[in-house]
């Protein structure tokens, strides 16, 4: 994701306004909101500013993209992402959304595949 945004922050502010509220809806039907503020997690894109939410990536014709990572608080299946702009002034831009399977997950995939390979794999309820 980017931690980018026109009208945004030049400096850091450990109480910025809410720029960007990234949604989580479980495949249960319940979500979980992630407040991204301007001036933690966003910074201005015309040149090269630090925040401590998001870490500098590299630069784009004398101008700035960042990275950040948002970790989910439950490990439950997620059907999709809602982006929704908050309430302040910034035009927060977003380059890309990767999601990556959790460590649990991850783990329980090599298992299974280790498993599958030899012949032994087992299922249960």
């Amino acid at each position: 994701m980017s931690g980018i945004s026109g009208w945004g922050a030049q400096a850091a502010k450990e109480d910025g306004a809410v720029s960007v509220v990234l949604r989580l809806h479980y495949a249960d039907g319940t979500s979980e909101d992630h407040g991204l503020r301007d001036g933690y997690h966003f910074a201005d894109y015309i040149g090269r500013f630090d925040v401590p939410g998001s870490e500098f990536a590299f630069p784009l014709r004398g101008q700035q993209v960042r990275y950040l990572a948002v970790h989910p608080l439950r490990s439950e299946l997620i059907e999709s992402i809602e982006l929704i702009k908050g309430p302040d002034g910034s035009a927060p831009v977003v380059m890309a959304i990767t999601v990556e399977a959790s460590t649990d997950e991850a783990s329980t995939d090599e298992a299974s595949t280790d498993e599958a390979s030899t012949g032994s794999l087992e299922t249960g309820s």
